[in-house]
């Protein structure tokens, strides 16, 4: 097998328009580096194959039968790859630094204890999306996010997410967004891959945080930035988990698997201490601007206030 430097692997499901834009920026970002792109379809009913194969014959394409979900579908493009690095990409993303792939790659060859990276990503309005790198889920971590030390520390008081837009150098991390995750696909064979028993939603977490457990250095990069559009996918399902609830829960059982059962209650009273301090900030802030994506981030915070308070009450069964 011919060995590359970079392998691409992006999951679809019903992303079509999103995906195309998506291959088009990436396809005028790669000046300088030997790359390859692999979509892995997880039954698409939207046409996507059929734009893949007449507008980007290039890209290699794994048909799935069903939608084997976020996690398996990456493995299976990993095993195709012929990359020295893989990099996970959500296909509601857009490239738009020209030299974003030949800067990070050269930071991994640089830093060859770098078991992955990721990079920050950001809404097309520029801000930072939180949610794309963070630190292991435990008490410290829950209680720097609740009280916004991880915000107003970036550096000293590590938290649940990275909240800070303020990072302007790479920082250790236990994990990276599963949105734009690159592994030294080298140490799989030590690491293992994506746990496939998790659908979708905190897998990132999880593998990010196994990977640090096997001595390998996880960075978060702000320099470098990419456009996510986040939850496209889901917009196609009309069910709770659109507000990223399965996340949530997702999340909780990693925490409970890292620290025990018994700590849950605190975990509990916590998150939902940290959600109703972000809804009411949020709506004081709404109350100034008026503005629907404001509102829409106080409705979001709420929910997770309430889901979170569910569990601290035991509502949720």
């Amino acid at each position: 097998m011919h060995l590359i430097k970079l392998s691409i692997v992006i999951v679809n499901w019903n992303t079509r328009e999103f995906l195309r834009d998506c291959l088009n920026s990436l396809m005028s970002r790669m000046v300088s580096v030997e790359y390859e792109i692999i979509v892995v379809d997880n039954a698409s009913t939207d046409d996507s194959l059929n734009m893949l194969r007449e507008e980007f014959p290039s890209v290699h394409l794994i048909k799935n039968s069903y939608n084997a979900g976020f996690a398996k579908a990456n493995n299976i493009g990993i095993k195709a790859s012929r990359g020295e690095f893989v990099l996970l990409l959500n296909p509601d993303t857009i490239v738009s630094d020209p030299g974003i792939f030949k800067e990070w790659i050269a930071f991994m060859d640089f830093h060859k204890d770098a078991g992955a990276s990721g990079c920050k990503l950001v809404f097309p309005d520029n801000s930072h999306q939180v949610g794309d790198a963070g630190f292991k889920p435990h008490l410290g971590t829950a209680v720097n996010f609740a009280f916004f030390l991880s915000k107003i520390f970036p550096y000293s008081c590590k938290g649940l997410f990275i909240s800070s837009d303020r990072l302007a150098k790479e920082m250790e991390v236990d994990w990276v967004c599963g949105a734009d995750f690159m592994i030294r696909k080298s140490i799989l064979t030590e690491t293992g891959l994506l746990d496939e028993t998790i659908f979708m939603y905190a897998e990132d977490v999880e593998w990010g945080c196994r990977i640090r457990s096997f001595g390998y250095k996880m960075y978060y990069i702000p320099h470098l930035q990419i456009i996510h559009l986040q939850g496209e996918s889901l917009k196609k399902v009309k069910s709770e988990d659109n507000i990223s609830f399965l996340w949530l829960k997702n999340l909780r059982r990693l925490y409970e698997f890292y620290n025990g059962k018994k700590s849950l209650l605190v975990y509990d009273l916590i998150m939902s201490i940290a959600f109703f301090l972000r809804t009411v900030l949020y709506y004081t802030l709404f109350l100034g601007k008026r503005d629907p994506a404001t509102k829409k981030k106080v409705y979001r915070m709420f929910c997770y206030f309430r889901f979170s308070a569910n569990h601290l009450f035991g509502l949720n069964g």
